[in-house]
């Protein structure tokens, strides 16, 4: 609520902090901060410096450091200090150490200049060096006389500078965390001695052996690592004085001890470490005289990968620098710059290319992030001496000052009394005792600011800026799956607050400052949010301002149960009056007139305010346009003193504007403001009032002139309500022009949204512009939909514009422009609003003649809201990366009924058209996971990025649940039972018959094994933050283990628990089921024959039973014949309900600590609960699966099938959900129905008053689909004529499917019905040969005319089948010759020809490497066969399958060094080529494993060769182009031992990278491939190959192409990501006339599209 003061802040805002900071006793809050310095939870933000101290940076230090996470402000330089901290996420730290008699700061600083103190100064502005943390070490070695004796020597200092480092914390008791990033020390002198004996020191000690593993290089400024002969001269100076030599010093003497035992340890670790020596070339100053303190010979190691330089200084000057363009300040920068360089390379990290922390939070928090407006809004509107009284309320000191337990502050008083700008200095008065607060204003008039959601989104985005420690752990729980945008706030406060922030160790305060609860969408719900703060172990404090609401009293009460509660209650005249008074005399002061004018102004205006700031400003504002003083007083006699009169007075001279055009603007005006999503800006609104009133000259003063005070323009230039109290005004019934109908209002803006854009004069270049001219275009494309929802109205006008928009070409525009500005969720928000609507129509039209509805516009609209959402469930990821795809591709991808097929696609005039098996309706399976061959699963898990599944023989497979790609195969080398993934995906525990290992996802590394109990699991579960596992065994018992622990073994938790009598039936039986609680604080057990049971693990005891209420549905007899019991149970993450079934078909929920109990009826025999406990899925033994609403207790999705489901998961994002099924246990199901994705839309509320309730989020009736099972093709060959393909089946089926329609002719079946896998073509597509996984073979011929349909005109003439013994070999490949006549088939280690004329088996030869090459018929020698290998080509003959000559080996030369041998011609000359190779960079063969496959350029002139190490064509292959004329059959006779070597081009890493699979060679020799994103894209591999094939030209890409690829690679349009499923990538193949043949599941679908089109290119969103 805007309760607003009128002028801006003034100048002396600051004094006023001040004296505010000073009369609330900051001493308590700097106790408390000392008190909580051992805390892990601290916030980023400086420490205020002690008055006596020079601040660490200048005020004008530079934009892209931060001093946040200070070091105490010491008043000893003692110890570890920070001195910056730069504001992204830090890859580096570099410690400064100091030498004899040196100190943290002033050793670094010429002159002890505090600024030239160039570590915090200079560095941070250096590029290499900005994202480097920078710390001070100082340590107590001063030798001047006089100072107490010192036992310490130079190990006691390097124990002392290891512990900092180890155990070093921030200002309020965050650890430093040295050791986790690289780390460079820049020593000086003696310091460089400490960082060697530290070295060594650590090495061994297992409390430091991982720091110092961290330790990357050192710096030595002048360090004597031989000593120096002043240490002596030292010596005697001290005992001159009485004083007993200093033990470090002694340690320095030339030849001393301890130097020689650190240099001779230090030589052997040296090796590893960059050493860079700099050393002194002046004398120093020593009392009168001049010496060299340090000669060079003991400045320098002498290592052999020692840097050494000398700097032009004297001993003290080699650390202390006069500015930065010193030379030998510039000499060390470059030394610590090029560390930096190579270090990020070495781990990989770079300021361009690391992660970084904050960008990521950035993109997480994207529409949360800035909250500095509102509280900057209301700073502006504070008066110097106004709301300093806020601090010295009852209880405000202790809010602040009291370091223990929570506090609740609740400050209420009446509208427009100015509780925002008070919060708002409550804010900054916060802030400026460094107590880093975080808040929020709440804002009826702006959909994002009035939600509960956005409130918890906003302060989790404010910690996480200022605390690493919870930045990380959101940053963890988003790639767990947590979408922090989508969901709702019991979620988020859930996951974020309860299990994150809450848990985190610390003592210090949060403070939260909660603005204008009373425009909240749902106060009661923030309310109970907050009363379940107790269980937090952060303190909070928390200031609360709003007007008083019967529910906020009742919030505010049940909240007092578990708070320290203050209630401020301010509803006299009189509090504020001290304020009111301030800003009256500061307004009046600045009026004309007489002192006794302007005295009696004061006196009047003050005797009437009654406390209500938005009264006084405004009668402020018409004084401020009287010219006389008899004006003054009748301004003041007529102003009302009532606000509704006031209102009243302000509309009145709204209606008395003279023209008619002012008043409907001023309507227009008021309706916009009053209805708009969100604030508008100026130039939307103006833009939004164009059409209407067009050339507004000047919006701001047309405001101000025509709207009576109504609205008024911020600083921002956005445009809002005065007041809320003036909206709510205006929207009270009453008989007036200005009276303003909510839904009626936003039904007109609706309209007008839409209508705009409906413009024709809209193109798509101008959606692609970023101009101020398409602002309101935006708003319009984003919020027309909430204008819909919000109207509840199904008017025809509505009906009539909404037909118009979906039926014509302004849908793909929309979509274009939500696509390139990222707000594709909006159409997820259109479906529910456009649903809503139509059910609205229906639902009048019962009482209306339906004639007068268009039944099918209706129908239309009805198929859009599906069509919308299954857009962004299967095009995001294209229209995302390319906006212009949704002209011409989506919608022939799309499903011929959809409306999106049937309004968008004109497949006449479209170069892009989809033929053959196209989906009729949109399907909810989203995949088909393959699982490796002979993999027979039965359990499931999921859990951050991952899915994992379990097979029979203890493998377990993981993938990405995103991509759908396979991570790892894990090994644990006997059968499992049991199978988890912790909650961030990235450790998975198996517990097997003999051992329990727990692996890294996903890598596959082992990381712990312990032996089992002679048990077998049921159920594992992470907990402790990963560091324990829990397991329940089929003995009744819980066990666990501690991971990392030597010599661990599972042991019991509680040595009672489970342990209690059972009945005979139970106690006979092991457990059906064992689950945790989401802590691991409880247990639930069930048995056959007895209730299921919860447990403490703390106290070992039962705490409930499940007594399942008695009621109608059941008799007596039932309850003894156990109908009670129940099966399977799960625990709700989020409510710790347990959520199971019963045995005679009754699905339930029932809360152990509660008793809350709810049941409904559904059989079932397996159940799952959603990671963000709003969903569970149940499955039957029937194949029925049913998606539930956890709140409502309702089905919302049933899927049905005639498989038994094994297993069942949902994904980390609850968008989707697997199974597993018994007649499909080979793959994995992914479905992503409509339904889940409609429920996981939390849009917030759309009504004009706040709601106690919270919004529903039933999706209506619950939808059902069916899975039909169908034998997926296995196998796939496109019939060269291009009329039709041939495909085989995991059954042994083999059907031609014709390209040009859906027609299907049923060539045969194999009896033994195994899968089809090979199938071939003859080049004149007469003959085609299939085989089965058996080695059959079914050979026939095929007559095929040239018109008519497939079926009626295809003549099939089944031939003798070849018969060959093979020994059990399996068939490789089979390959017809070019006239047709032989047949080649390669088994496993022999190659047959068999004969069709003959039908008689011709040659047959030993082919040791056959299966490892990939054959083909010689291009231009019809009589020759190529065997294509990893390494070479081998060149047989048709007829005999005999070696014409020797093989010919192609050269895998490294793209740095291929040159030299590319552009030498070898022409067989072995030996040269031999010398040649012996100074160039040789890529040896791959692994006998690899793939081949291999095309011919259109020319016949190259063949492209690819190799693969993946089972599939799908990962990152290596590419060559080899020129055919080097395999001509020129050699007469045949040596096996010789090798022919020949130059072969390397397709450039750019192009290579982004291949996943390889398709053809098309017209124009364009390499044809499937990129990792879906995107069919060509590169023009011609040029490469001739350039390699002539003398003096390499095979790099041509200069003028760029270093991305993005001019040399083309995209021309994407297959759907569910096209991607099950054996689909690599069946798919391209005919010669472009023509992509996509197998899916049982289907085949054709892709023909012009090659030559314009295409598409990353970034520019165009063609």
């Amino acid at each position: 609520m805007h309760r607003l003061f009128h002028r801006h802040r003034s100048q002396g805002s600051e004094s006023a902090g001040d004296k505010s900071s000073q009369t609330t006793s900051p001493e308590p809050i700097a106790a408390d901060r000392k008190r909580s310095a051992g805390s892990d939870f601290t916030f980023d933000r400086p420490s205020p410096p002690a008055s006596n101290q020079t601040p660490l940076l200048p005020p004008d230090h530079g934009a892209n450091s931060s001093l946040r996470s200070l070091s105490p402000s010491r008043t000893t330089s003692l110890g570890l200090h920070l001195v910056h901290q730069p504001s992204a996420t830090s890859c580096l730290d570099i410690v400064f150490i100091h030498g004899l008699g040196g100190d943290s700061r002033r050793t670094w600083s010429r002159d002890h200049n505090p600024e030239l103190f160039w570590p915090g100064l200079w560095l941070p502005l250096e590029t290499e060096l900005e994202r480097a943390r920078i710390f001070t070490f100082g340590y107590n070695a001063n030798p001047r006389p006089g100072e107490a004796k010192s036992i310490a020597s130079i190990t006691d200092f390097a124990k002392e500078l290891l512990f900092e480092l180890r155990f070093g914390k921030a200002y309020e008791g965050e650890k430093f965390g040295i050791g986790e990033t690289p780390l460079i020390f820049v020593t000086h002198s003696m310091g460089g001695l400490l960082a060697k004996k530290a070295c060594l020191l650590g090495q061994n000690d297992e409390h430091y052996k991982a720091l110092v593993r961290s330790i990357s290089a050192i710096i030595f400024l002048s360090t004597p690592h031989r000593g120096s002969n002043l240490a002596e001269i030292l010596n005697r100076i001290l005992a001159a004085s009485f004083q007993s030599a200093r033990n470090f010093i002694t340690d320095l003497n030339r030849s001393s001890v301890a130097l020689e035992e650190i240099n001779e340890q230090f030589r052997h670790i040296a090796p590893r470490l960059s050493i860079w020596s700099f050393y002194e070339t002046l004398p120093t100053p020593i009392g009168p005289k001049k010496m060299m303190v340090l000669e060079k010979d003991s400045a320098i190691l002498g290592y052999s990968k020692e840097i050494s330089r000398p700097l032009y200084a004297d001993h003290h000057g080699v650390c202390k620098y006069s500015g930065p363009e010193d030379a030998n300040y510039v000499s060390v920068r470059n030394a610590l710059g090029t560390l930096a360089v190579e270090i990020a390379r070495k781990v990989g990290v770079s300021a361009d290319q690391a992660m970084d922390e904050f960008q990521t939070l950035q993109e997480l928090f994207s529409s949360f992030s800035e909250h500095d407006d509102d509280l900057n809004k209301y700073n502006r509107l504070w008066i110097e001496g106004t709301c300093e009284w806020i601090l010295h309320e009852n209880g405000m000191s202790d809010w602040i000052s009291t370091p223990e337990g929570s506090h609740l502050v609740w400050f209420s008083a009446a509208p427009a009394s100015g509780k925002s700008v008070l919060s708002a200095y409550v804010v900054t008065a916060l802030q400026q005792r460094s107590l880093g607060p975080q808040y929020f204003f709440f804002n009826f008039g702006d959909q994002h600011k009035r939600s509960v959601a956005n409130l918890l989104r906003s302060i989790a985005c404010q910690i996480a800026k200022q605390n690493r420690a919870f930045r990380r752990g959101l940053l963890d729980l988003s790639r767990q799956g947590l979408r922090v945008d989508k969901a709702d706030a019991s979620v988020i406060w859930h996951k974020v607050y309860e299990n994150l922030l809450f848990k985190m160790e610390h003592r210090q305060p949060l403070f939260w400052v909660f603005d204008a609860l009373d425009e909240c969408d749902s106060p009661k719900l923030l309310l109970d949010l907050i009363r379940t703060c107790s269980r937090s172990s952060v303190p909070l404090r928390i200031f609360m301002a709003s007007r008083q609401t019967e529910s906020i009293q009742m919030g505010v009460a049940k909240a007092a149960r578990s708070f320290r509660l203050t209630k401020l209650e301010r509803h006299s005249l009189d509090h504020n009056a001290q304020d009111i008074q301030c800003l009256v005399e500061q307004e009046v002061g600045h009026m004309r007139g007489s002192e006794q004018i302007k005295n009696l102004v004061i006196r009047k205006i003050l005797a009437r305010a009654e406390g209500n700031f938005l009264w006084t400003r405004l009668v402020l504002e018409e004084i401020v346009y009287c010219q006389t003083a008899s004006s003054i007083q009748e301004t003041l006699d007529e102003f009302p003193s009532d606000m509704q009169k006031l209102y009243d007075r302000m509309e009145h001279a709204i209606l008395r504007l003279p023209r008619e055009s002012s008043r409907l603007l001023a309507k227009a005006l008021l309706r916009w403001t009053m209805g708009s999503r969100r604030p508008m800006s100026l130039r939307e609104l103006s833009q939004a009032l164009e059409p209407d009133f067009p050339g507004i000259l000047d919006l701001r003063r047309t405001i101000s002139d025509v709207c009576g005070q109504f609205i008024r323009v911020d600083a921002s230039d956005y445009v809002a309500m005065i007041h809320q109290t003036a909206r709510e005004y205006l929207v009270q019934p009453r008989e007036t022009e200005l009276f303003i109908d909510v839904q009626a209002n936003h039904e007109a803006l609706c309209i007008k949204t839409v209508s705009a854009l409906l413009d024709s004069r809209i193109t798509s270049d101008m959606v692609d512009n970023d101009g101020p001219s398409q602002s309101y275009l935006l708003y319009a494309a984003t919020s027309w939909m909430y204008h819909l929802k919000a109207s509840k109205s199904g008017s025809d006008k509505l009906f009539d514009v909404l037909v118009r928009f979906f039926d014509g070409g302004a849908f793909p525009l929309w979509v274009h422009l939500l696509s390139r500005t990222g707000n594709l969720d909006v159409l997820m928000k259109t479906s529910k609003s456009l649903a809503s609507f139509v059910a609205l129509v229906r639902k009048e039209d019962v009482s209306k003649n339906p004639l007068l509805r268009r039944l099918s516009d209706l129908q239309l609209l009805d198929q859009w809201a599906v069509d919308l959402i299954r857009i962004v469930a299967k095009f995001s990821i294209s229209l995302l990366k390319y906006p212009r795809a949704i002209y011409g591709l989506v919608s022939p991808l799309s499903p011929e009924t959809s409306a999106l097929h049937q309004q968008q696609y004109c497949k006449n005039d479209s170069d892009f058209c989809v033929v053959g098996d196209l989906d009729s309706v949109w399907t909810d399976r989203l995949a088909r996971i393959s699982l490796p061959e002979g993999f027979e699963a039965y359990k499931l898990a999921c859990a951050g990025q991952y899915v994992a599944v379990l097979g029979a023989n203890g493998r377990i497979v993981v993938w990405d649940f995103q991509t759908f790609m396979e991570v790892h195969v894990v090994e644990h080398c006997e059968p499992v039972t049991s199978i988890v993934l912790n909650a961030q995906g990235d450790k998975l525990a198996t517990y097997g018959l003999k051992t329990t290992k727990l692996w890294a996802i996903p890598s596959g590394g082992i990381l712990y094994s312990v032996s089992n109990v002679e048990a077998r699991a049921i159920t594992l579960s992470f907990i402790n933050n990963d560091t324990r596992i829990l397991a329940g065994f089929d003995d009744r018992a819980v066990r666990f283990f501690d991971i990392g622990q030597t010599g661990n073994e599972w042991r019991y938790v509680h040595p009672t628990l489970f342990k209690e009598p059972l009945t005979a039936e139970a106690a006979a039986n092991s457990p059906t089921c064992v689950a945790f609680s989401r802590d691991g604080s409880y247990a639930g057990v069930a048995y056959r024959g007895f209730p299921l049971s919860i447990w403490s693990l703390e106290t070992g005891k039962c705490i409930n039973r499940c007594n399942r209420a008695q009621g109608t549905n059941f008799s007596a007899d039932q309850y003894t014949a156990g109908w009670y019991v129940a099966w399977r149970f799960v625990w709700n993450p989020v409510t710790d309900h347990v959520i199971g079934f019963y045995a005679d078909g009754f699905v339930f929920k029932w809360h152990p600590l509660t008793g809350e109990h709810q049941e409904a009826q559904a059989y079932a025999n397996d159940v799952t609960a959603s990671s963000d406990g709003k969903l569970f899925l149940s499955s039957t033994s029937t194949g029925v699966v049913k998606v539930w609403d956890f709140s409502n207790f309702s089905v919302i999705y049933q899927l049905s099938s005639d498989d038994l489901l094994i297993g069942l998961a949902f994904s980390p994002d609850c968008l989707r959900f697997y199974d597993l099924r018994c007649g499909m246990v080979d793959s994995v199901n992914a479905w992503e129905p409509n339904s889940l994705l409609r429920f996981s839309d939390t849009e917030e509320a759309v009504s004009d008053f706040a709601s106690e309730t919270a919004i529903s989020m039933s999706v209506g009736q619950a939808s059902e689909a069916r899975l039909e099972h169908h034998e997926a093709i296995s196998a796939l060959a496109a019939c060269p004529n291009g009329k039709c393909v041939c495909v085989g089946t995991d059954d042994g089926f083999v059907q031609l499917r014709s390209t040009s329609g859906p027609d299907t002719v049923e060539v045969g079946k194999f009896n033994n019905f195994m899968e089809v896998i090979h199938l071939a073509w003859s080049q004149d597509s007469q003959y085609m040969v299939a085989a089965d996984l058996s080695g059959d073979m079914m050979l026939n011929q095929f007559e095929i005319a040239d018109y008519g349909h497939l079926s009626e005109t295809t003549q099939i003439m089944p031939l003798i089948n070849p018969k060959l013994d093979l020994e059990e070999q399996v068939i490789h490949e089979i390959l017809f010759s070019p006239d047709s006549g032989l047949l080649l088939i390669v088994a496993s280690q022999s190659g047959h020809i068999w004969s069709l004329q003959d039908a008689e088996l011709r040659a047959s030869e030993n082919l040791a490497d056959g299966n490892l090459r990939k054959w083909v018929s010689h291009p231009t020698h019809h009589d020759l066969l190529l065997g294509i290998g990893s390494a070479d080509v081998r060149i047989f003959g048709w007829q005999d399958l005999l070696e014409c000559r020797e093989p010919v080996s192609y050269l895998h030369i490294d793209s740095v060094r291929r040159d030299n041998v590319l552009n030498t011609n070898f022409n067989g000359d072995v030996d040269l080529a031999t010398k040649l190779l012996k100074s160039t960079t040789i890529i040896a063969p791959g692994p006998t494993s690899e793939k081949v496959r291999a095309m011919v350029t259109q020319d016949l002139k190259y063949v492209l060769i690819r190799l693969s190490s993946n089972d599939s064509f799908t990962g990152f292959g290596r590419f060559f182009i080899l020129p055919l004329s080097e395999l001509e059959p020129i050699r007469a006779s045949v040596n096996q031992t010789d090798t022919f070597l020949v130059r072969s081009a390397i397709i450039p890493d750019d192009v290579r990278s982004r291949v996943r699979i390889a398709l053809a060679i098309v017209p124009g020799d364009r390499f044809v491939f499937l990129d990792w994103d879906l995107w069919v894209s060509s590169y023009k591999m011609v040029d490469s190959a001739r350039q390699s094939a002539s003398p003096g030209t390499s095979s790099k890409p041509p200069k003028n192409h760029g270093n991305d690829g993005d001019e040399i690679v083309l995209r021309h349009y994407f297959v759907p990501d569910d096209w991607a499923m099950g054996g689909s990538l690599d069946l798919c193949c391209m005919t010669a006339d472009g023509t992509l043949i996509y197998p899916r599941d049982d289907k085949v679908s054709m892709i023909k599209a012009n090659l030559n089109r314009p295409t598409f290119r990353r970034g520019s969103s165009a063609f």
